[in-house]
């Protein structure tokens, strides 16, 4: 159907009345058609990581500043670099050196780079890394303080607790899948979690504590979770903790010099 403005065009004999004007008169519909779909994608995705981030704010009023910036700092269209075909091929080394709080750092080997480490909120949290694993799959570690500390109404509980807590008192539009299991890797005995906020991503946490810090080490993903969990599992066994201080080993007593 031709497009009014082309209409009044040959009307006024502006526009030959030729093949060519049902040419102009589809791509004009289509460019409609097409922009009209991409505002539709864009807005259906600020909503759904809107409400998700307004749940997540309200059940951690404490995050809120730290939430805000992981979800708003990821881009509407997917990951802004390349990510790798396999998310089995651990090719870049990743390293979150020692805050200097008393918060240990770590390394591991992973399929990409670290795009998305933060700055400490108020309460102590902080997103130490986000790794993009493959297309639409993210790695996720997340220090949330100390073991113990108070924010508000929040109290950072210890691994086992925090676990069972998110099955069994989960954030509002959240619902988790199976009991707690537990995890032994590099990264030491950790808990896990999975659950979904009814959307297609479903997500798998994995909480451990090192030296009185609490961290959660995540992966993010919309197909293939099962594959996605296993990938994760492969990247923390390449796990090294650093200590924010070297441990002191004690030394072995010296024997007491004679008198002259």
């Amino acid at each position: 159907m031709p497009t009014t403005a082309l209409t009044v065009a040959r009307a006024a004999g502006t526009l030959a009345d030729d093949p060519t004007g049902a040419v102009v008169d589809l791509a004009v519909v289509l460019v409609v058609i097409v922009g009209v779909g991409v505002l539709g994608y864009v807005a259906r995705v600020v909503w759904w990581r809107e409400r998700t981030l307004r749940r997540l704010v309200h059940q951690f009023p404490e995050q809120a500043d730290a939430l805000r910036r992981a979800f708003r700092s990821a881009p509407l269209r997917g990951p802004s670099t390349p990510v790798p075909v396999d998310p089995y091929a651990r090719t870049h080394d990743v390293e979150v050196a020692p805050l200097g709080d008393g918060r240990p750092g770590w390394s591991l080997r992973a399929p990409g780079p670290d795009v998305g480490g933060g700055e400490p909120g108020p309460d102590g949290s902080r997103q130490d890394a986000r790794v993009a694993l493959a297309d639409g799959v993210h790695l996720l570690v997340v220090c949330l303080g100390r073991v113990g500390a108070r924010w508000r109404e929040h109290e950072v509980l210890p691994a086992t607790a925090r676990a069972e807590r998110f099955v069994t008192q989960p954030p509002d539009g959240w619902r988790a899948f199976g009991p707690v299991d537990r995890v032994d890797s590099p990264l030491g005995t950790g808990w896990r979690v999975t659950a979904s906020a009814g959307g297609p991503s479903v997500l798998t946490d994995t909480h451990v504590d090192r030296d009185g810090w609490a961290f959660v080490v995540g992966v993010l993903s919309s197909s293939w979770h099962a594959r996605a969990v296993e990938a994760l599992d492969g990247i923390l066994g390449t796990w090294v903790w650093h200590d924010d201080a070297p441990r002191l080993r004690p030394t072995a007593p010296t024997a007491p010099t004679g008198a002259d």
